[in-house]
């Protein structure tokens, strides 16, 4: 794979995973009662959480793996598995089952907390795990070997500042993208960015057990 094939699987990876089109609901929902100064700090806030949260697992992501003794194959199946779930939510246009249980969590916690906390969903579930959630963090962790070049972290943190500024554009424009494709057209996009993150999916189980069937036929 060369730079550019590489930089290309990169973005469209992170772009169907964080599917910054399918956001558009959830974030025009929970800035619904912001003005735009308000929403522009907010999504800055959540941009800068997914993008501190991504650059981490893209540098010491591997460390830990090593940590707790894991193998990239089995990171790489794991993933695969994780990205078929999101891929049939998104084809089947169901809430994404990765985002339940922080949704709970989050609406508990909301009876406890302050008000100008309660407005303020910039770090969850805007930037955990909307944006930086299970797929994208997968994602950086199985790209990042996958690089042509000893830059490939540098390069796989450019794709993630452009997915993420990409993102925060159209999230901007939330309400005239809302306007504009209607729901109609927001579901035939989930759609299929759900048939390329279960394609990539695919893909993934089939090259971690590629070298496990391997080894076992040796």
């Amino acid at each position: 794979m060369d730079i550019t094939a590489f930089i290309l699987l990169a973005f469209s990876s992170l772009f169907a995973v964080i599917d910054p089109l399918g956001a558009i609901p959830f974030f025009s929902g929970l800035t619904a009662h912001m003005d735009q100064a308000k929403k522009r700090k907010t999504l800055f806030r959540a941009l800068a959480v997914a993008f501190g949260v991504l650059v981490v697992f893209i540098l010491a992501g591997h460390q830990l793996l090593e940590v707790f003794g894991i193998t990239l194959d089995a990171f790489r199946i794991a993933g695969g598995i994780i990205f078929f779930g999101i891929g049939l939510d998104m084809l089947q246009s169901k809430p994404r089952r990765w985002q339940t249980g922080i949704k709970r969590a989050y609406a508990a916690d909301q009876v406890n907390l302050e008000e100008e906390e309660i407005d303020d969903p910039s770090i969850t579930p805007l930037g955990i795990p909307l944006m930086a959630g299970p797929g994208s963090i997968t994602s950086v962790m199985i790209l990042t070997p996958q690089a042509p070049t000893d830059f490939g972290p540098g390069l796989l943190i450019i794709a993630v500042l452009g997915i993420l500024l990409l993102t925060g554009g159209i999230l901007m424009a939330a309400d005239v993208v809302l306007k504009r494709l209607g729901r109609t057209g927001l579901k035939i996009i989930e759609k299929l960015m759900g048939l390329l993150v279960t394609v990539i999916a695919v893909q993934l189980v089939l090259d971690g057990l590629t070298p496990v069937i391997k080894k076992l036929a040796s």
